[in-house]
């Protein structure tokens, strides 16, 4: 399983006020045990955003994790092999459509 990886380097980030709130409320509810958590826990949503737009929109996404989830027989994989290999995968398609109008 792909968790985020702890070291010991800090580093120091200014965010909106608003975004430092809302972070602080995810606390306090309970969401997260700390902001350095919550913040982690966003970045990994972004991620997770980018990923979503890199394949096509949540629908190709869906798709695509319907398809490992019903017919690979796959366990765990390494999210970034497999992110490289649906990258390769979709160039690959889209290079087959030929170039845009």
């Amino acid at each position: 399983m792909n968790k985020p990886v702890r070291t010991a380097s800090v580093v120091s980030v200014n965010l909106p006020a608003g975004a430092v709130e809302e972070l602080n409320a995810r606390v306090v509810s309970g969401e997260f045990a700390t902001l350095d958590e919550a913040v982690t826990a966003a970045l990994l949503e972004l991620e997770h955003y980018r990923a979503v737009e890199l394949v096509g929109g949540g629908a190709a996404f869906r798709a695509l994790a319907e398809e490992v989830n019903t017919g690979s027989g796959v366990g765990e994989v390494d999210a970034f092999e497999f992110l490289h290999a649906l990258v390769a995968k979709y160039e690959h398609m889209a290079n087959a459509q030929g170039p845009k109008a």
